[in-house]
C-alpha cells in the first residue's frame, strides 16, 4: 500500500480522539463516598435513585464516537491553523459533553468537572493533560466501570508481533467493547473500518489499494492503541457489515521511538470479521 503521509495522519488522530473520547468518559469513575453536610447527602442520595446508568453508557458512546475521527486537521497547515480547527471542533463536541455531564450521577460530579475539564483543556491546546498519572488512572477506572455496568459485547484480542489473536469471526451489532491487550515488543494498534457494502475483495487487497481509493471503500469506525505490555478498552458503535482491522504503526515503533520500518499490516497484521 501507499504508505503516505495522509494515512499515517489519519492514524494519528483517531488514535487522539480516541485517547480524549475515554478522558472524556472518565466521568463514571470517582469516589463513592458522597461526604459533606446532610442536605448535600440527601441530594447525593436522590440523584443516585435518579441516575440512569444507560443514559450514561449511550452519552459516553456517543462522546467516543464523535472523537472517532478527530478534528479535521491539516498536518502541512501552520500551528495556528491547527489550533484553530481544534478549537471548532471542540465547539462541536461540546454539547456531547454536556450530555456525559449531564448524565453522571452526583456522587461522581467532581471527577465529571475534573474529566470535562481536561478534555477541554487539551483541545485549547495542552494536549499533555492527557498523559498525566491521573488520566491513566481513570482511564483504566472508566474501562472497568463501563464493562461491568453497561451491558455491551465484551471482545479481547491481543497483538503480537505481527499478527492478531483472539479476534472472533463475528460479533453482534450494536455496541461492542473492544479490549486490546499487547503482548508484542513494539506498538500496536487495532484500526477498525467498516468496509462499504459494494466491495467484495477481502481486506489484504483493500489494504494493497492506493490511499484515496482504499478511503472511498471504507468508513473508519475507530482505534484500540496499546504499548508493550499493556491493554486498552474502546467502545465502538458497530452498524452490521465487513469489517477491517489492521495496524498501520511504522517497524520499529517503540514507547520512546517511531520506527522507521513498513506499518505493520504490511507484514501481516490484518484481519477481518463480520458484525451481525
Amino acid at each position: 500500500m501507499q504508505t503516505t503521509t495522509g494515512i499515517r495522519g489519519v492514524r494519528r488522530w483517531v488514535l487522539g480522539g480516541a485517547t480524549l473520547a475515554l478522558a472524556a468518559t472518565m466521568v463514571a469513575c470517582g469516589s463513592d463516598d458522597p461526604g459533606g453536610d446532610d442536605t448535600a447527602a440527601a441530594e447525593t442520595s436522590t440523584s443516585e435513585s435518579d441516575a440512569d446508568p444507560a443514559a450514561f453508557c449511550e452519552a459516553s458512546v456517543d462522546l467516543e464516537a464523535a472523537f472517532a475521527m478527530g478534528p479535521p486537521v491539516d498536518e502541512a497547515a501552520p500551528p495556528e491553523e491547527q489550533q484553530a480547527a481544534m478549537e471548532e471542533f471542540g465547539a462541536t463536541v461540546e454539547p456531547l459533553l454536556g450530555d456525559v455531564e449531564d448524565a453522571a450521577p452526583e456522587e461522581i460530579s467532581e471527577t465529571v468537572t475534573e474529566a470535562t475539564g481536561l478534555v477541554r483543556e487539551a483541545l485549547a491546546g495542552d494536549p499533555s493533560v492527557m498523559e498525566s498519572p491521573e488520566f491513566q488512572q481513570a482511564d483504566d477506572d472508566i474501562d472497568e466501570y463501563m464493562l461491568a455496568e453497561c451491558g455491551y459485547e465484551h471482545v479481547e484480542a491481543t497483538g503480537v508481533d505481527y499478527e492478531y489473536e483472539g479476534l472472533p469471526d463475528t460479533v453482534p451489532g450494536g455496541v461492542v467493547a473492544m479490549t486490546f491487550t499487547n503482548e508484542g515488543e513494539e506498538m500496536h494498534e487495532i484500526g477498525l473500518a467498516r468496509i462499504n457494502d459494494d466491495v467484495t475483495m477481502p481486506v489484504e487487497e483493500v489494504l494493497a489499494q492506493p490511499e484515496e481509493q482504499v478511503f472511498s471503500m471504507i468508513q473508519l469506525a475507530g482505534v484500540v492503541f496499546a504499548g508493550p505490555g499493556e491493554s486498552e478498552t474502546t467502545f465502538l458503535r458497530m452498524e452490521p457489515g465487513r469489517y477491517g482491522a489492521a495496524c498501520f504503526v511504522p517497524q520499529g515503533t517503540t514507547h520512546d521511538t517511531e520506527g522507521a520500518g513498513p506499518p505493520h499490516f504490511t507484514l501481516g497484521m490484518f484481519a477481518e470479521f463480520t458484525a451481525e
